[in-house]
């Protein structure tokens, strides 16, 4: 594929011009496809996420802030915070959507990038192509940047960020909304990146819970993209090119690595956007399998609650120290926390905002569950987590009451590159979410999602994801 304009020297430059005169014609069907459904997921996560509290004091704090721009659950704020509220609601269940590359995850592009274009929509109409235009690039940038930073084992393990990059792509979602020409558009890049939060992975709170609650980061760099493209559109100025030299970007994130290839080798022509990973439980992905064997074992024993007389979780060692914790604080806590996640299961709660609503959290199950499990680290499954492919893996042994004995092994968590899942399984996904939101007619809202290159103005059809929402619906 050939794009209308010759590459400039410098990163920042040949990425800005890149991510301003590519033509929406120039992106493969596929891939405009895989983000209809990237923005499905993540409007539907952020829709569940905003009936929870912290989404709400969140959303409060955004509002007092400002106004003009819809925040998802009712009400508005300034561009900088709506980008914040919004995509802290699309994180907050941990149900979003991932980059996923090799089996690798890295990061959850959906949140920053959405709630970047949702707040660059202000009076006049955009339509769904040139808003899925927008989103295709940012994050064709977004993976691209943080794979090319990517660390050694032995680093990530002394310092790693999960969404910190994301500013990056969320700044090239906005100025790309916003119509900035490529020159003001790397100003503005350079501009957000230096504004990225420091990567704290390693500082969570896990032996201090609760959690804390930015986790992923995504909110933030949802901000500092907005932020960097208002920065220079006001005339300040970033560094040169951010993204150069030893003491670049890669360096500034805690990386010992950086392939700069990768941020414009086929630029264009190969399309690193469309490799997305959907979740399939509101819970941190590296514990995905052991919930998916979980519910195997489960389906397959028909058990009840009271006739689980042991569960034996064999996985890498961070399992075992950072997700056995008992006692949940919040939502954000919980989904790190394997026996409430665990119970939550067993006792037949629906996926979603019912595991993390307060009944969730002071379920007594929680606890009585917390001494029929214990965990193993498996050698095999540790290595494969501590190397290069960072790849989480399990084993579920579940013993009965009866003497009854089922056992599952899941190798990658369901949703990516290596087990992906089909479209239906996203809107199915959705419905659930929005349902339980308290959103009304959420399949006629799904089958006009569906379709939304087509809509010449996007604004009327997702209202609905920004008024106040019926009662939501718990089970």
């Amino acid at each position: 594929m050939t794009l209308p304009f010759d590459p400039p020297t410098g990163l920042a430059p040949r990425l800005s011009l890149f991510a301003s005169e590519t033509p929406a014609e120039a992106i493969p069907d596929s891939v405009m496809q895989s983000w209809v459904l990237h923005l499905i997921d993540t409007l539907a996560c952020a829709a569940a996420g905003s009936r929870l509290p912290l989404a709400q004091s969140v959303a409060t704090y955004a509002r007092q802030q400002g106004s003009g721009r819809p925040l998802i659950g009712g009400g508005s704020s300034g561009p900088m915070l709506a980008a914040f509220a919004n995509a802290f609601a699309a994180n907050l269940l941990d149900f979003d959507d991932g980059f996923e590359h090799d089996g690798k995850g890295m990061g959850h592009p959906g949140a920053s990038l959405v709630a970047a274009g949702l707040a660059a929509l202000g009076d006049a109409p955009v339509t769904g192509r040139a808003f899925l235009t927008a989103l295709v690039l940012g994050a064709e940038i977004n993976n691209r940047l943080i794979l090319s930073v990517q660390p050694s084992a032995k680093r990530f393990v002394e310092v790693y960020g999960i969404g910190q990059h994301q500013s990056v792509g969320a700044a090239v979602t906005y100025a790309r909304l916003k119509g900035l020409g490529a020159p003001q558009m790397s100003n503005a890049l350079n501009l957000a990146a230096s504004l990225s939060a420091v990567p704290s992975l390693h500082k969570y709170n896990w032996f201090t819970r609760p959690i804390i609650s930015l986790k992923d980061f995504v909110a933030p760099s949802a901000q500092a993209g907005v932020q960097g493209v208002d920065l220079a559109l006001a005339g300040l100025q970033g560094p040169a090119d951010i993204f150069e030299g030893p003491q670049g970007f890669w360096r500034m994130v805690g990386s010992d690595h950086f392939a700069p290839d990768l941020l414009t080798e086929g630029l264009g022509h190969d399309w690193y956007a469309g490799d997305g990973a959907v979740k399939t439980y509101p819970a941190c992905r590296w514990i995905a399998p052991v919930l998916e064997a979980f519910d195997t074992v489960l389906a397959e024993s028909g058990a009840p609650f009271d006739r689980i007389a042991r569960i034996e979780v064999h996985s890498f060692a961070d399992v075992a120290t950072k997700m056995a914790h008992t006692s949940p604080e919040n939502a954000i806590d919980a989904q790190f926390s394997l026996p409430h996640l665990m119970a939550c299961q067993a006792l037949g709660r629906e996926a979603g905002l019912p595991w993390f609503t307060p009944d969730a959290l002071d379920q007594l199950e929680t606890a009585q569950l917390a001494t029929r499990l214990s965990f193993h680290t498996d050698p095999e499954m540790d290595a494969a987590m501590r190397g290069v492919g960072r790849r989480p893996q399990a084993r579920v042994e579940l013993t009965l009451t009866d003497g009854g004995h089922h056992s599952c092994r899941i190798d990658a968590p369901l949703g990516g590159a290596l087990r992906p899942v089909p479209p239906e399984v996203v809107h199915a996904k959705a419905a659930r979410l929005m349902a339980q939101a308290g959103i009304p007619h959420p399949e006629t809202l799904l089958t006009s999602l569906a379709d939304i290159s087509e809509v010449e103005d996007i604004r009327p059809l997702i209202a609905p994801f920004f008024t106040q929402p019926d009662a939501p619906r718990f089970s």
